[in-house]
């Protein structure tokens, strides 16, 4: 379960719209909508979660070949990803919000769930590298601690991002730094990479030899 809270921490770091959605609502000053938004992107990861655990289990022990396909393609993403962070050369910048007190805490939720729902990057990362860690769950034990991890992660992740996002010297220190923290991110993910393709290469050696 360690492998599984690091991976996934690593993920979760990773720039993409549900990171940009709740940073730029917190940037906004509302907390309600943000911890709304918050909730709404954890549904969203569970559903992916739950998702990936049940249907990888069934295809790579019906289909072995596909499991190292699989790390093959999610090791190949996770290096190309870290590539382009490591090549990153500006900051990230935060548009200015007008602050917002409209929106409903409904409103929100439903809005981070299907911001996250329709992350290209939610449906690889699923698909791919979390199955390093997913695919080996085989007692229902497992399965709800693995879902309870990601759960609770997610959640303390981005609530945590939310209220940093409020406090306007962590956007200011984000906004110089970003090229900085996203490079050497990179570096981290272009690694990984390097070992999911490993493993599936090996996996393929074996199933052949």
């Amino acid at each position: 379960m360690i492998n599984l809270i690091i991976v996934h921490f690593f993920g979760l770091i990773t720039p993409g719209p549900d990171f940009f959605y709740v940073s730029r609502l917190s940037a906004s000053g509302s907390r309600k909508n943000a911890l709304a938004g918050v909730i709404g992107i954890t549904i969203g990861v569970t559903f992916w979660a739950l998702a990936s655990i049940l249907g990888l289990a069934i295809l790579f022990t019906t289909i072995p070949m596909l499991h190292s396909f699989v790390m093959s393609l999610g090791g190949s993403y996770l290096a190309y990803l870290g590539w382009l962070m490591i090549n990153i050369r500006n900051n990230v910048t935060f548009e200015k919000f007008q602050k917002s007190k409209d929106n409903s805490f409904k409103k929100e939720l439903v809005k981070g769930l299907f911001i996250n729902l329709s992350n290209a990057k939610a449906v690889i990362y699923f698909a791919s590298v979390m199955s390093l860690v997913l695919v080996n769950l085989t007692e229902i034990w497992q399965v709800l601690s693995a879902l309870s991890i990601i759960i609770v992660e997610t959640f303390l992740y981005f609530y945590l991002l939310s209220v940093l996002f409020s406090r306007s010297h962590v956007k200011q220190f984000y906004t110089q730094y970003s090229r900085y923290i996203d490079n050497v991110a990179g570096i981290i993910f272009l690694l990984f990479g390097g070992y999911l393709i490993y493993i599936g290469i090996t996996e393929i050696h074996h199933i052949y030899s």
